[in-house]
């Protein structure tokens, strides 16, 4: 693994230094639940051919909707944006730009959806093209779903 992406809402020190700890790159945005100030509100990182833009997602509303991300994509002229803050992990195409919510990696409480599914998403980046790893937990069970994207 090369670079993490998170959404925020890191709560605690502790959390912050594992997920550090995993790859020599790190970004981070700041969630509705951080206290640390110095968490940007948005980041945009280029990796490979890609600019990915990362935001936590409780400044887009309604939450989640697609159309509304589509509008900070555009802001952050980004080929990829991730956001969180709904828990629930997605993987969508939608004006050619591709939009990727992790879900929770803890299947946190979600005011938004009753069931929740601990999940995260791997990225493999290689040229003009993106290959995404979402892992769920369901039923005690890990279940791996692929989709990939390529840049035109």
């Amino acid at each position: 693994m090369q670079h993490v992406l998170m959404t925020g809402n890191v709560v605690s020190k502790e959390q912050f230094d594992e997920l550090r700890s995993l790859a020599p790159k790190f970004s981070i945005v700041r969630g509705d639940f951080d206290d640390n100030a110095n968490f940007p509100e948005s980041t945009v990182v280029q990796i490979g051919q890609f600019k990915i833009g990362l935001i936590h997602g409780h400044q887009v509303v309604p939450w989640g909707d697609t159309m509304a991300l589509a509008m900070v994509q555009r802001q952050l002229d980004v080929d990829i944006l991730i956001s969180g803050h709904t828990h629930k992990s997605e993987v969508k195409e939608y004006e050619g730009k591709w939009f990727i919510n992790p879900g929770s990696v803890t299947g946190a409480y979600s005011g938004l959806e009753s069931e929740i599914l601990p999940s995260f998403i791997l990225l493999a980046i290689q040229g003009n093209k993106v290959v995404t790893y979402v892992y769920k937990l369901v039923n005690n069970k890990v279940d791996i779903s692929r989709s990939e994207f390529q840049k035109k």
